[in-house]
C-alpha cells in the first residue's frame, strides 16, 4: 500500500508532516509514503496581515480541494489554522500527541517583554497577539510581519523589528537552541489547537482512517476539540483576538479564554474547571461565564471594526 500525504512546502510543514509519517511508519511499516507539497493561498501572500486577509482556509484549502478531488490520501494541517467548518467529504481523523501550547517571545538582544524599551518593535502578524501586547505593554509598537519561523527571525536579526512572538511549538520544531521567553497563559492565552496538529481524511475511506486513528493522542484530541467546539460557538476566527486553552489532567478540565478590548483598555479573562469531559457541555459551562464577564460584546466589537474595514 502507498499513501499520498499533502502538506504546505514549509519547513515547518515538512517537520510536522514527518512526524505524523514517522508515528505511522513505526505501527505499519509495510506501507509506503509519498509526500506531495500544495501551495497554498498563505504562501502566496506573505504580507498581508492573517486577520487582514477577506478568505477563509487560506492555509488548507487548496490541500483539502486535493483530498477530495482523491489527488492525495489524507493531508496535515497545524490545527490552529484549520477552520471548524470542515468540508461534508472531511474528518479530521488523528490528533497526535500535542506540543506546547504557549506562545513565546524572543528578541533581538535576549531581553524579556517586561524589559524591552519603550517604542520597540515587536513583529506579528497575529491579532491575537498584537491585542495581548497592547494590553500589556501600550508603549510597544506591533508590526506586522508574516513569513516562515526562519524568514521572521532572520528580519528581526537584520533590524525589521526588535523582538517576535511566535508559537513556541513551531520553534521547538525548527531548532532546539534559539532563546526565548515562554509567555504565561494568562496573559497570552493561545489560539485554539495551538501546538497540535490535525490529520484529515476523506470520510468514506473505513480502511485508512482505522490507520490514521492508530496515531491518535486521546488527551490531545479532548483537549483540541473543546477549545474548536468554544471558537465554533462563539463564531470567531483570526478577526476576533481571542485564545482558548483546555488543560485536561485526571481529575477533569481546565478552561482558560482570554479577550481584550478594541481600545486594549480591558481584558476579559475566564477559566474555569469541570469533571465533564463531554465536549458540547463543557464548551457550553465555558462560553456561558464568558458571556457574564462581558466576553461576547468584546467579540462583537472587534467582529464590528473588521467587517467594515474589509468591505
Amino acid at each position: 500500500m502507498k499513501l499520498r500525504v499533502g502538506t504546505r512546502g514549509s519547513k515547518l510543514s515538512l517537520i510536522q508532516t514527518m512526524e505524523v509519517v514517522d508515528k505511522l511508519k513505526t505501527l505499519f511499516p509495510e506501507v509506503e509514503y509519498e509526500i506531495k507539497i500544495i501551495k497554498t493561498r498563505g504562501d502566496i501572500d506573505l504580507e498581508t496581515p492573517l486577520y487582514m486577509i477577506p478568505e477563509k482556509g487560506i492555509f488548507e484549502k487548496e490541500i483539502d480541494q486535493a483530498l477530495i478531488r482523491g489527488e492525495i490520501d489524507f493531508a496535515v494541517h497545524s490545527m490552529k489554522d484549520y477552520p471548524t467548518k470542515l468540508p461534508s467529504e472531511l474528518v479530521i481523523a488523528a490528533v497526535p500527541e500535542r506540543h506546547s501550547p504557549y506562545d513565546a517571545f524572543i528578541s533581538r538582544d535576549g531581553l524579556s517583554l517586561n524589559d524591552l524599551p519603550r517604542i520597540s518593535k515587536v513583529g506579528t502578524s497575529s491579532l491575537r497577539r498584537e491585542a495581548f501586547i497592547k494590553y500589556f505593554r501600550r508603549d510597544l509598537d506591533v508590526i506586522p510581519i508574516r513569513g516562515s519561523v526562519e524568514t521572521r527571525i532572520q528580519k528581526m536579526l537584520r533590524g525589521d523589528v526588535d523582538a517576535l512572538i511566535l508559537a513556541e511549538a513551531g520553534l521547538e520544531r525548527i531548532s532546539g537552541n534559539i532563546r526565548y521567553e515562554r509567555l504565561p497563559i494568562e496573559d497570552f492565552t493561545p489560539p485554539a489547537g495551538q501546538g497540535a496538529l490535525a490529520v484529515v481524511a476523506r470520510n468514506d475511506n473505513q480502511e485508512l482512517l482505522k490507520i490514521l486513528k492508530s496515531v491518535n493522542h486521546y488527551k490531545s484530541w479532548v483537549e483540541t476539540m473543546i477549545e474548536r467546539s468554544i471558537i465554533s460557538l462563539l463564531n470567531v476566527g483570526c478577526k476576533t483576538p481571542i485564545g482558548v486553552y483546555v488543560e485536561m489532567d485526571a481529575d477533569g478540565l481546565s478552561i482558560t479564554i482570554s479577550t481584550v478590548s478594541t481600545d486594549y483598555s480591558k481584558k476579559v479573562h475566564v477559566q474555569t474547571f469541570t469533571k465533564d469531559t463531554d465536549i458540547s457541555k463543557a464548551a457550553i459551562d465555558a462560553i456561558r461565564l464568558f458571556k457574564e464577564k462581558g466576553g461576547l460584546e468584546i467579540l462583537n466589537a472587534w467582529r464590528g471594526l473588521y467587517d467594515i474595514s474589509l468591505r
